[in-house]
C-alpha cells in the first residue's frame, strides 16, 4: 500500500502541532487577574440592563472603593427616582450604602454586593435630596481592588416595581 503525500503531510503536522503550541504557537492566552477597567465596564453594563422605557438618567458616577462615596442625589420634581449601584471587587464581597435625607425618617443602610453583574436598585420618592455614603475601604498603596458605578434615574410612577420607598422599607 502506497501512502500519498497529502496524508504524510497531515500526519507530520498532527505530530508537530503540540510542540508548536507549547512554544507559543496557538496556545490559549493566560487569564489575566482582576482589572479595574474591566470591572468598571462590567458594572456599567449591569447598570445599563436595568434602564426601562420612560426612565431618564439624571446623574451618573464612578469611583474606587478605597475612596468610598459621598454624593448628594438631586431628586427634585414630582416623579419618583431609582438609585442603581453596582460594585465589582476582588477583595470585598459587599459594602454598606448609607442613605440619608434631610427631614426624612433617618439614615437607612443597604448591603451592596460586590459581585460582577449584580446591581442594587432602590426606589426613592421625590423630595429633598438624599445623600449616598459608602465608607472608604482601607487599602495599602496597591492598585485599586474595587470599583463602584452608580446612576440616578427619574422613572415613570407606573414602572416602579417592588418597594416604592427605600426609606420607609417594605411591608412583610
Amino acid at each position: 500500500m502506497r501512502i500519498r503525500h497529502p496524508l504524510v503531510l497531515a500526519l507530520v503536522l498532527a505530530a508537530v502541532s503540540p510542540l508548536v503550541a507549547g512554544c507559543g504557537g496557538s496556545a490559549a492566552p493566560e487569564a489575566k487577574g482582576w482589572e479595574p477597567s474591566d470591572a468598571l465596564q462590567r458594572a456599567d453594563e449591569s447598570l445599563a440592563k436595568g434602564v426601562t422605557d420612560g426612565a431618564r438618567v439624571t446623574m451618573r458616577g464612578t469611583g474606587f472603593l478605597k475612596s468610598g462615596m459621598e454624593k448628594v442625589l438631586e431628586t427634585g420634581g414630582e416623579r419618583p427616582y431609582r438609585f442603581d449601584i453596582a460594585c465589582d471587587s476582588e477583595e470585598s464581597s459587599r459594602v454598606t450604602l448609607l442613605l440619608s435625607r434631610e427631614g426624612g425618617p433617618g439614615d437607612r443602610s443597604f448591603d451592596v454586593s460586590c459581585t460582577a453583574g449584580e446591581v442594587t436598585r432602590l426606589n426613592l420618592p421625590p423630595g429633598s435630596a438624599p445623600t449616598a455614603h459608602i465608607d472608604p475601604a482601607p487599602q495599602d498603596d496597591s492598585p485599586p481592588a474595587g470599583v463602584l458605578s452608580w446612576q440616578l434615574l427619574m422613572v415613570d410612577p407606573s414602572t416602579v416595581q417592588g418597594c416604592p420607598d427605600a426609606y420607609a422599607g417594605c411591608p412583610g
